[in-house]
């Protein structure tokens, strides 16, 4: 994918940092979603700066309404952004009550930004995530327990549609490079961005691991951790490219059958790998099939590398996924 590379000067510092846009952007239209933060703030100054000319450029927020007034005057504060650079607006607002919990929450979001992207034949849609949520994300991992992928950590493109491609423009800057430049856009010390208090409530794992442990990390330990930990992100990706290429044509040559619900491999043409190229093998299957994932351990996947080599044997999985083990055939079906 082509890129261009936009670069917008830090006055205060005298630096510079790139927000990196696919050439067809220009042509194909964005959907910025902009919760009034600041990383997401200076996303849509700099992209308006850029693209609102052309009228290729959409607002969109979602008001999750689970800080009340204050979610109410985010909405208002991203609006009168918007009409600002006279864009577009489309707003969500979510019932609080009604969203189980964060995953799910999660996944409305992104079905609201994905449709209204298709709506518009906007091609991208672009979330401002940072450096510094990269180093949180991959940190939070670890400490969950992951494996080559989940150390990739956040992806800078990623398909949702075949009709919508995220993008996150931001993904190589620094936050403390973002405050820099919003405060080089005003005179006084008034913020033009929104802070949701929510962040600084050390009861969510991802705060505490933003509030307390980096912290602690740069001090005690590394300065250049966030620095460590992006670098690992990028070898992580890098290695999973070559994996999962090499790995999709032992899949393609495995395959007996595939539908929307299931999968049948060919056991004799897999079964003289290792157990651990099996697991990446089936993870893979997984992620194509769009099964489950969240659920799936360490354990699962071994279980399941191991019915190459018995006979005659059923398991069930997370998310009402069933595998069997048939003579030479490994069948995977969900419901």
């Amino acid at each position: 994918m082509p890129f261009a590379s936009l670069w917008m000067v830090d006055l205060r510092y005298n630096r510079q940092f790139m927000l990196i846009l696919p050439s067809s952007a220009f042509e194909f239209g964005i959907l910025a979603a902009i919760s009034g933060g600041a990383d997401s703030v200076a996303m849509l100054h700099l992209l308006a700066e850029a693209l609102s000319p052309t009228g290729k450029l959409a607002v969109a927020h979602v008001n999750h309404a689970l800080r009340a007034a204050d979610s109410d005057a985010d909405a208002r504060f991203v609006q009168s952004l918007a009409q600002q650079y006279h864009l577009r607006y489309f707003e969500c607002r979510l019932d609080a009550g009604s969203v189980l919990n964060e995953n799910a929450a999660r996944n409305m979001r992104y079905d609201f930004l994905v449709h209204q992207a298709e709506q518009l034949g906007f091609r991208y849609l672009a979330t401002a995530h940072t450096a510094d949520d990269q180093t949180e994300t991959i940190l939070h991992r670890i400490l969950r327990g992951t494996g080559l992928a989940g150390l990739a950590g956040i992806a800078p493109v990623r398909s949702m549609t075949p009709a919508v491609t995220l993008l996150r423009p931001l993904l190589s800057v620094r936050r403390s490079e973002i405050l820099a430049y919003l405060k080089s856009r005003v005179q006084d010390d008034d913020k033009n961005y929104r802070d949701d208090k929510t962040n600084f409530e050390n009861r969510f794992t991802r705060n505490r691991i933003r509030n307390q442990l980096l912290p602690t990390l740069r001090k005690n330990f590394n300065p250049q951790v966030d620095e460590a930990l992006c670098r690992l992100a990028t070898l992580a990706s890098e290695n999973e490219s070559v994996l999962s290429e090499l790995l999709d044509t032992v899949i393609e040559n495995a395959v007996i059958e595939r539908t929307s619900d299931g999968i049948v491999l060919d056991v004799l043409s897999l079964q003289h790998y290792s157990l651990p190229v099996l697991r990446e093998v089936l993870l893979r299957i997984w992620k194509q099939q769009k099964f489950p994932l969240r659920e799936m351990g360490y354990s699962h996947w071994s279980s399941l590398a191991e019915l190459f080599q018995v006979l005659d044997k059923r398991l069930d999985f997370p998310g009402g996924i069933s595998v069997e083990r048939t003579r030479n055939r490994l069948v995977v079906r969900k419901g």
